[in-house]
């Protein structure tokens, strides 16, 4: 738990978790400096409830939130290269099996 300015307590979930509906795909749409070099204005948004917020956050807070971000890019990046495989796999064995069949010919390819 961590204590705000005004003295309420919230829950430390990470930047990256909705405080809504716990998605841990709350993604920024926008930042600035705030003031000094260790604190920044981050505007968020859930893609699965729409919440938004803009919060001035600490550069602890920022760097977690970066961290969430590029393993999130990671993930994705190796779940498209997957699913490039796959369907180039498809392309392969569907245009092996039409060549197996007599289905192609010369004439496909003027």
């Amino acid at each position: 738990m961590r204590h705000t300015s005004t003295g309420q307590t919230k829950t430390a979930l990470g930047l990256h978790v909705c405080p809504r509906c716990s998605s841990p795909l709350v993604q920024p749409t926008c930042w600035e400096q705030a003031g000094d070099r260790g604190h920044w204005r981050l505007w968020r948004r859930c893609p699965e409830c729409e919440w938004r917020r803009d919060e001035v956050h600490g550069e602890t807070e920022i760097d977690a939130f970066d961290e969430e971000l590029d393993s999130g890019t990671r993930e994705l990046s190796e779940v498209l290269k997957t699913l490039a495989h796959e369907n180039m796999q498809y392309v392969v064995d569907t245009f092996t099996a039409a060549l197996d069949a007599d289905l192609i010919t010369a004439d496909d390819f003027s």
